[in-house]
């Protein structure tokens, strides 16, 4: 079965140019950030509002089934995001002449 991840990942970055990589990277920062903070939200939601007398078990089994479906996949969708915005800012910093790793890299993928 063929997982989201594999799908959302890019293995093209040492093809954009500079200022592309760097708006990419960018992206993928504040769109990881942004997941997370809907994950935590989500999860508060989910505590807070079993307080309340008017938040019936009907609505909150509804909600419940809700967040759990969106909770399978966020994850892994947060995950790829991070992924590529790691490689994203390994290529910037190979551009930028800091380490002598991205010489393995560049073997590796040949």
């Amino acid at each position: 079965m063929a997982d989201i991840y594999n799908q959302l990942i890019r293995h093209d970055f040492q093809q954009m140019d500079t200022d592309s990589l760097r708006e990419a990277r960018n992206q993928y920062s504040d769109a990881f950030d942004g997941i997370m903070a809907a994950l935590r939200t989500m999860g508060s939601m989910a505590f807070w509002a079993r307080s309340s007398e008017e938040y019936g078990d009907d609505l909150a089994l509804e909600d419940l089934r809700a967040v759990a479906e969106s909770l399978m996949y966020l994850p892994r969708f947060a995950e790829a995001l991070k992924f590529n915005e790691i490689d994203a800012d390994f290529e910037l910093r190979c551009r930028e002449g800091l380490p002598a790793s991205c010489k393995a890299k560049t073997e590796d993928a040949a």
